[in-house]
């Protein structure tokens, strides 16, 4: 059974004698107090650092100036910051520094110059999904760490409880976050070099893992699993729409009625909804198979007046979620066998098999072709020419949905001439 610290008296406090060594009286949780040889009485509080787990002391101060209520006050004001993995001597300094105006050179702050000039450079949504993942696993233990604190041990500690949960990818994510923010620090002259520039190697990187996908030849099956779900049939018409079209799941449930063209029979999918925007760059268009115009025509009474295609059940002026068609494959038993982006993978691997010229297809994809110098003289956006791949493309998913068992059909499917 441990022994059960009893709490110190004004008394024993005051009349604490001096002795040849010094000594501790103990209050408990910590605080103790520590008489010297010379009679100085000084106040320490005994913790385990929140990011280390080291063992170390902070000098709270001397007796009488600091009375034995205060010293617990404290204590107890301590305590609170390090259940909330804050280290009390680092805030301490921190409000010092903020007291003297002397506070720009934390973490955050420095983090808070990085994103000003890094959001320039990213979609904004990769910017707000990596500021979302600081925000919560890391400036909340080292944000107001002084930059030229933030070790290699400190920052391989911060992200412990990730590698423990198994977020392996997230981890060597904000590792990585963490080192281009030092890196800037360093760029501006707040440091010397940056230290934590190998703390990566501390963890085991997982290898990336392709998004899972089904063969072509499989197609009819899944097609025939959804068509027969207890799925809406909004959702139904979404899943057929994002199969045909090609484009990633956020930028198929985004369709907007304003971005199509009827008579061109053409999607035009501003860039700013693009992945990988980039200043300039241009928009990417799609070529509407007679799928696709048909999926609209059957859609138009009923979100015509809408905003989006795809409106959201209860806000018509929002689309519907982005993780709408991930969500309805794993409830119809498709989990680790097809997800919303490995869509663009069945289309893909059927132009391949097709013999589809290399650019045409990856422009179906969105994909950008060429290194950064031709992608910068190359704007040409082959319109016209995918107009036939795409409607290639369509005829092979009709002719699955119209023929779940009849695979010498299928067969003929998968070796139809391009032209």
């Amino acid at each position: 059974m441990p022994r059960v610290t009893k709490p110190l008296t004004n008394t024993e406090v005051d009349k604490a004698k001096p002795k040849a060594k010094e000594y501790n009286l103990t209050d408990g949780k910590g605080l103790f107090l520590r008489i010297k040889p010379t009679g100085a009485k000084a106040w320490i509080f005994n913790y385990y650092h929140p990011i280390t787990n080291k063992r170390t002391s902070f000098t709270i101060g001397t007796y009488p100036s600091i009375s034995l209520s205060l010293a617990r006050q404290k204590r107890e004001e301590w305590l609170s910051l390090i259940a909330q993995k804050i280290d009390p001597q680092e805030h301490e300094k921190e409000q010092e520094r903020i007291a003297r105006g002397e506070n720009e050179n934390t973490f955050f702050k420095v983090a808070l110059l990085w994103k000003e000039k890094r959001s320039r450079e990213v979609e904004p949504l990769t910017m707000e999904k990596n500021w979302a993942r600081l925000e919560k696993y890391i400036f909340n233990q080292i944000g107001n760490y002084s930059i030229d604190d933030i070790t290699s041990p400190l920052l391989i500690k911060t992200v412990k409880p990730l590698y423990e949960k198994g977020f392996n990818d997230t981890l060597h994510r904000l590792l990585n976050l963490s080192n281009q923010i030092l890196n800037y620090a360093v760029t501006l002259g707040l440091m010397p070099f940056n230290s934590c520039i190998k703390a990566a190697d501390a963890y085991h990187k997982e290898p990336q893992k392709n998004h899972p996908a089904i063969k072509p030849e499989e197609l009819p099956k899944l097609l025939h699993d959804f068509r027969n779900s207890n799925r809406d049939y909004l959702t139904k018409m979404l899943f057929l729409w994002q199969l045909l079209s090609m484009v990633r799941p956020a930028e198929a449930v985004s369709v907007e009625w304003s971005e199509i063209d009827f008579d061109k029979k053409l999607w035009t999918i501003p860039a700013i909804k693009m992945k990988k925007t980039r200043q300039g760059q241009f928009p990417h268009v799609v070529p509407l198979s007679s799928l696709m115009l048909k999926i609209l025509e059957e859609l138009k009474p009923i979100t015509g007046d809408n905003k989006f295609v795809f409106s959201h059940y209860s806000k018509p002026n929002h689309s519907a979620s982005k993780e709408l068609i991930a969500n309805a494959l794993r409830k119809i038993g498709y989990k680790g066998i097809q997800d919303a982006h490995g869509l663009r993978s069945i289309a893909r691997t059927f132009l391949e098999n097709q013999a589809v010229d290399f650019r045409l297809a990856e422009s179906c994809l969105a994909h950008r072709v060429g290194d950064k110098t031709s992608q910068a003289y190359n704007r040409y956006d082959y319109v016209e020419l995918r107009r036939p791949v795409m409607q290639l493309w369509s005829n092979f998913v009709e002719c699955c949905q119209k023929n779940k068992k009849k695979f010498y059909f299928l067969i003929f499917c998968l070796h139809y001439p391009f032209f």
